[in-house]
């Protein structure tokens, strides 16, 4: 086998992101994906993303990686703050398109339970006697003022599943087992790939 060839499959092999590597599309789709302190990756259960998701994670993979009201007002982690306060959405307004009412300051990890908000708005949750909401409508441009009401979370849960959960969780044991599987064969890839590099030269 030439060297050239040697080269260029270590490059790959080295290059390929891991199937269970964290994506920076998915930062954009949650509000503050990169603002919470020390946590580049929210879903995954290291801070490189290169392992299996958390409890927020999988709930986010449920809600079809979007953010969801149920999301919003879920608390994955059971410390008693919503995802939307912990991450800066308490009243669940946030898209993508609109980020007015985002709190950037005193956020928190949703899948942490040591890790509250710090901010005071945040913790006081959202309240119909302060927080309003316009929704826009895009073809008349009218726009309707709509009170948002308080959101509380669901509580704590065993596993951060909700407590009605009717859902077969072996397809997500599965995933997180190939998830795994691909990334230990990965490694070893990346050996026989040096292996051969050695050989050739």
């Amino acid at each position: 086998m030439s060297r050239s060839v040697v080269a260029t499959l270590m490059v790959g092999l080295l290059a390929a992101p891991s199937a269970v590597q964290g994506y920076a599309k998915y930062v954009k789709l949650i509000p503050n994906g990169g603002n919470v302190p020390d946590t580049p990756n929210v879903g995954h259960l290291d801070p490189a993303g290169e392992t299996g998701v958390n409890d927020f994670g999988q709930a986010f993979a449920k809600a079809g990686n979007a953010w969801t009201t149920a999301l919003c007002q879920a608390d994955t982690d059971g410390d008693g703050y919503t995802n939307g306060q912990e991450l800066g959405d308490p009243c669940c307004t946030w898209t993508t398109s609109n980020t007015a009412g985002l709190v950037t300051d005193g956020v928190s990890h949703p899948a942490d339970a040591a890790k509250v908000p710090t901010s005071s708005s945040l913790k006081a949750g959202c309240s119909s006697s302060s927080t309003t909401a316009t929704n826009s409508s895009s073809s008349t441009g009218d726009s309707v003022g709509d009170v948002v009401g308080t959101v509380a979370p669901a509580g704590p849960t065993t596993g951060g599943m909700p407590p009605n959960d009717d859902e077969d969780d072996s397809s997500e044991s599965a995933v997180l087992t190939a998830g795994a599987s691909v990334a230990a064969a990965s490694g070893v890839a990346v050996m026989l790939a040096t292996a051969l590099l050695a050989a050739a030269l």
